[in-house]
Parts: structure tokens; C-alpha cells; sequence
């Protein structure tokens, strides 16, 4: 990193950006505005110079004491053994392999705020054997614009955008981190460096030897904490495994995108990788215009995936095996739903949705037998 004039090392683009948005998500637009036209510009020079020096970390810490007080007024502290206790409930076994979407805010107001619920989560998983993942991911625009324009990617430096309780787990030093320029991933644990090692030899970010498709492989489970089953990552596996076979391309035509990224040891290394088209997610299943898909599905991994809620916090979290929720979304996908709504079929789509939840699911539901051919076809995959 370049050093500014006071000598302290300058933070990245993309830590200033943050801490701009933090600044206008903390103070009113008309006091901002008010204070761009009458600030000296010797001042407001002053200003942007201490976000960019080494003072960026003191506003940004002042900012989270802030939204802390404000998020715990009036409400019970949450601390560390209540949240054992209520992970406990999530059943998971000894050595679990486990992948967690997270939001801290939907949780209430946890004493110690993300430190505390990662150490909960390293003690109902990590301690047992268990290896716990995470998001890591950096995009700053669609997948597609990320790869064209986006900021480097460092796997060692690059923060993740994905909430506190995951950029706390990617600052831990134990932790591992894929090398990925849009869908990195931090893991902790038994397996963590197997879990990660391969992510960037693929062009398929969610294959069977990307993060995602060895949590599959390891028989182990996707968690949401805080979080409902839109924004669920796994959905992608079932496409990457696929391959050609899934209804229709997901990819821009001139896909892969090839990305150059630094590496654990400051090399340059260049990534290829397939991109998601913004056309064909427009309406995905964690857009605004995606809930009618969203709940259909969330009531089909209910029913027929073992989906099951748990109490956390003050908030709910879910927790499924990634072997039944590919089994499930397998299942729709030859019944012809998808985590993508096509608007002209939107309306034959809902009708067939409707349909199937009338007759109660059983057209989807597959027998032992094919669960364990499909097995099959996933363990030759990844072998």
C-alpha cells in the first residue's frame, strides 16, 4: 500500500468508501450538504485527508460505538453462553462441516457484538471437531461488473462485504481464505484449508472443488443466521454440477472473465471465471421481485429438505444439510422452478407453483434410490 504524507500507511479504496458511507449512513443529508457548501475547502481537504491517513480507523470506530448504543437502547444484552445454548439447538453433529450466511443486527443486542457471536459459533462447531465457513465476497457491483471493474482483490487484505460476524472471521489469523476475485470464502477449523485450497483453479466458483461443493461433499450443512432463504449462495452448486443439463445458461456469453488477483504471497496470479448474467438474476430468488419464489421454496426444504428454525438471539435462524437442500432444489429444477424467474413465465410459473403445493409437494419428492444415484454422480464429480 502507498503512504501518505504523515507516513502511516493509506487504507484501501474501498475501507475509505466504507467509511464515507458510514459517515452519511450516521448523519442527516442536510447537515452533510449544509457542511459541503460552507466548510473552507481548506477544511473539507483537511477532512478527506484524515479518512485517508490513519485516522479513517478512528472514525470508523467511533461510528460502530455510536451504532452500537443506539442499537442497544432498550433492549436485553444477548451474551455468549445464550448463544451457545440456542446454536446447540441447531442439532449439528461432531465435526461438522458448516457454511453460515449471517446478519448481527437481526439478532438483537449482543454483548462484544460479532467477536462474541464468532466465538459462540467456534465453540458449537470449531471445538467439536467441526470446520465453520463463511462468505467472503467483494463485489462491488453485479458479478459481471466486479470481474470488468472492480477493486484488486488481495486474498490477504481485501475486506468482505458480507456483514461484521464474516469480516471478523476473515481478520482472525487462524482462519483460511479462498482466492476468489468476486466469491471468496473464510473458513476455521479441521478442514478449513482443504475446504479452500482449489477455489481459483476452476472458472466455476461453486464446482465440486470450490468451497460450496466440498461442503457438499463433506456431508455438511448450510446455516443462515438472522438470514431467510433468498440470499443462500449453495443454490449456485446445484448449476455449476449440472453443467449443461440445467434449463438454460446462467452465464454472460463471453464468460469466463479473466481477473488477475494477488495471492497469499504477493504473486500475481490470473483467475478465469464463468459470470453470472444480471439479465437472467434480475428476478432471482433474493431480488424484491424474487419472494414468491423465495417462499415456495423455503416451504418445499421445510416439508420435504428437513429445513428447520431455531430461536438465536432475538432473531431465527435455519439450518438444513446441504445433501437434502441439493436433493430438493434438484427436484424443482426438473419440475421446472428455479432460483430464477423468467417475467414473461412468471405467471404460468406461479400457477405451477400453486399446483404443486396443492397436491402436497409429492410430485418432487424422489426415492431413496435416486437420492443415491445422485450421490453417486457428486462423489465421481469431486473425485
Amino acid at each position: 500500500m502507498a503512504a501518505n504524507h504523515s507516513g502511516t500507511a493509506a487504507p484501501p479504496p474501498e475501507n475509505r468508501k466504507r467509511v464515507h458511507r458510514m459517515i452519511e449512513a450516521a448523519i442527516p443529508a442536510p447537515v452533510l450538504q449544509a457542511a459541503s457548501r460552507l466548510l473552507p475547502p481548506g477544511v473539507k481537504r483537511a477532512v478527506n485527508a484524515a479518512i485517508a491517513s490513519g485516522g479513517f480507523a478512528l472514525i470508523e470506530a467511533g461510528l460502530a460505538r455510536r451504532s452500537e448504543r443506539r442499537h442497544a437502547a432498550g433492549r436485553a444484552a444477548i451474551g455468549r453462553r445464550d448463544l451457545e445454548n440456542d446454536l446447540a439447538r441447531a442439532g449439528l453433529p461432531d465435526g461438522a462441516v458448516v457454511f453460515v450466511h449471517s446478519s448481527l443486527s437481526k439478532l438483537g443486542f449482543v454483548e462484544g457484538g460479532a467477536a462474541t457471536v464468532l466465538a459462540a459459533l467456534e465453540s458449537v462447531v470449531v471445538a467439536r471437531g467441526g470446520t465453520l465457513a463463511m462468505p467472503a465476497f467483494t463485489m462491488t457491483g453485479s458479478m459481471y461488473e466486479t470481474l470488468k471493474s472492480g477493486p484488486d482483490f488481495d486474498v490477504r487484505e481485501t475486506p468482505t462485504g458480507m456483514g461484521k460476524i464474516a469480516e471478523t472471521l476473515r481478520r482472525d489469523k487462524r482462519s483460511r481464505r479462498s482466492i476468489h476475485p468476486t466469491h471468496s470464502v473464510v473458513a476455521l477449523g479441521a478442514r478449513a484449508d482443504w475446504l479452500v485450497a482449489d477455489h481459483h483453479r476452476s472458472p466455476f466458483a461453486f464446482d465440486a472443488d470450490s468451497p460450496l461443493g466440498r461442503v457438499l461433499e463433506a456431508d455438511g450443512y448450510i446455516m443462515g443466521l438472522g438470514t431467510d432463504l433468498g440470499p443462500v449462495t449453495f443454490y449456485h452448486v446445484l448449476e455449476d454440477l449440472c453443467g449443461d443439463s440445467f434449463p438454460f445458461p446462467v452465464y454472460t456469453p463471453d464468460s469466463p472473465v479473466v481477473r488477475e488477483v494477488t495471492g497469499w504471497g504477493g504473486e500475481r496470479l490470473k483467475v478465469a471465471v464463468m459470470a453470472h448474467s444480471s439479465v437472467v438474476s434480475a428476478d432471482r430468488i433474493d431480488k424484491p421481485t424474487g419472494t414468491g419464489v423465495r417462499d415456495y421454496v423455503t416451504r418445499y426444504l421445510e416439508r420435504d429438505g428437513g429445513l428447520r428454525w431455531i430461536s438465536v438471539g432475538e432473531g431465527k435462524a435455519w439450518v438444513i444439510r446441504a445433501a437434502d437442500m441439493f436433493t430438493c432444489l434438484e427436484c424443482l429444477m426438473v419440475q421446472g422452478v428455479t432460483i430464477y424467474r423468467d417475467p414473461a413465465e412468471s405467471a404460468s410459473a406461479g400457477r405451477g407453483f400453486l399446483a404443486n403445493e396443492k397436491d402436497g409437494f409429492g410430485a418432487g419428492t424422489r426415492s431413496s434410490a435416486q437420492h443415491a444415484a445422485s450421490s453417486g454422480k457428486r462423489q465421481a464429480a469431486s473425485a
